[in-house]
């Protein structure tokens, strides 16, 4: 922890010891004086309070400031995919910041304060995306809404920025093409989140848009990681837009190059960067991914707050340099970046005793884009004494067979060692939901 981000942390932390009525309780409860934390090491001392320890326990005023609320501006609510809700709070008096601060972002990445930009919203219903600069159409997850809007206004803007959720952009796109958007004839952007992107889904969205990776004048897929509690945007792959997306596709596609960088892995976690000045980031010895909101505006200051991902920093050690220069990587860029490698909850079904993670059974679903357009790219894992099982939901009028189901085990294998059967369902027989309305996060293991 560099100097002025150990004061910026300290003071985010007397911060909420002095003001916050619930933190000074679980301080208390831990045994913490606050006057005794002045040092980085005291801080790493300090409880990490989960959903459970705060917003499970507490009334949301006792969260905030002074215990009240204020004058708020708006409330985002958690997907509530841990079996409860949390919240973020936003004062009125800092929403104008929050909209500047989105557009400086979109500016940077895709020039939208001089490029006439519609911006298509397609996240659940109350998850807003703030923007002046952009000409803003929230469309929630109405995949016919967001095609006819493309249909009906693409020829009066440069661009189109969709954001999404991956399974659901899917289905916009391949809604479009059926109906005649003519995709590659487009500048179009997606800002994936949600959930963790696997590479081969960027591939297979790509390849739908007719984006040629790197080329200035194609659109870009892009991911991006929120906390509903801490602020949108939080992680992502851009800006600087381009360099982290490199990277973490040469080392999908480099075996060697991803077991230099990562260690023995068969799939690559999200790699983003993130504003220091803005959150501190830490991961324990279990590789939980601790948060720590540093904005002195935040209504609830959660300090040392963990999110229920797991990850590590991604330090690229010099000698790293010439391979990665190699593959066309900036060194320079690379340096200068703070890197988070993100592998999602660590949840995962067993195979025996052997783990099976969701996240590498997706990178197979995505693996050959003629069998990624044959299913909704919703699938269930189920644990098993010897093999795991996949059952995977095909696509509205895709008839499942054996073949190919050997097909998808046969792609599922490129990422998932541990032994593994793979059932592939009719959409309207699929158990885990026969219609998906892309309202809450998909559970892709059977509890």
């Amino acid at each position: 922890m560099s100097a002025p981000f150990e004061n910026s942390v300290l003071e985010a932390f007397h911060r909420a010891a002095l003001r916050v009525p619930a933190y000074r309780v679980l301080l208390g409860e831990a045994g913490i004086d606050p006057e005794a934390i002045q040092t980085a090491a005291d801080f790493s001392r300090l409880p990490v309070l989960e959903k459970r320890t705060t917003f499970r326990r507490f009334a949301i005023n006792e969260l905030c400031l002074d215990g009240q609320l204020g004058q708020l501006g708006s409330v985002l609510t958690s997907s509530g995919h841990s079996g409860f809700f949390a919240y973020g709070l936003t004062g009125a008096e800092a929403g104008p910041a929050a909209t500047a601060w989105i557009d400086d972002l979109l500016d940077q990445m895709f020039q939208v304060r001089t490029q006439p930009t519609l911006l298509i919203n397609c996240l659940p219903m109350g998850v807003k995306v703030p923007t002046a600069a952009c000409t803003l159409a929230e469309t929630s997850v109405r995949p016919d809404m967001a095609v006819g809007l493309v249909l009906a206004f693409a020829r009066h803007f440069s661009q189109i920025i969709f954001v999404g959720e991956a399974a659901f952009m899917k289905q916009v796109l391949e809604l479009g093409h059926r109906v005649g958007t003519d995709w590659h004839s487009l500048r179009v952007h997606l800002i994936l989140g949600e959930e963790t992107l696997a590479e081969n889904a960027r591939k297979y969205l790509e390849g739908l848009l007719g984006i040629v990776n790197g080329h200035p004048d194609h659109g870009v897929v892009i991911s991006s990681m929120g906390v509903a509690e801490l602020g949108l945007n939080l992680f992502s792959e851009a800006p600087p837009r381009g360099t982290l997306v490199r990277l973490r596709r040469q080392l999908h596609e480099d075996p060697a190059l991803r077991r230099a960088v990562l260690g023995p892995c068969d799939w690559v976690p999200s790699l983003f960067t993130y504003d220091p000045r803005r959150i501190f980031v830490e991961f324990d010895a279990t590789g939980r991914l601790i948060l720590t909101a540093l904005d002195p505006r935040a209504r609830v200051p959660l300090i040392r707050y963990a999110t229920g991902d797991q990850g590590r920093e991604l330090l690229l050690r010099p000698t790293l340099r010439p391979a990665l220069e190699a593959a066309g990587m900036d060194w320079g860029e690379l340096e200068s970046l703070p890197i988070v490698a993100i592998h999602g909850r660590g949840d995962h079904a067993l195979a025996g005793t052997k783990p099976v993670y969701p996240e590498a059974v997706k990178e197979g679903l995505y693996h050959d884009p003629a069998l990624a357009e044959l299913t909704t790219a919703n699938f269930r894992l189920v644990s098993g004494a010897v093999s795991a099982h996949a059952r995977i939901q095909l696509a509205p009028g895709v008839k499942p067979s054996s073949q190919m189901d050997e097909r998808f085990l046969e792609a599922i294998r490129h990422y998932v060692r541990q032994p593994l059967e793979v059932f592939c369902l009719n959409y309207a027989t699929f158990r885990s939901g026969m219609t998906l309305d892309y309202e809450r996060k998909f559970q892709y293991l059977e509890r």
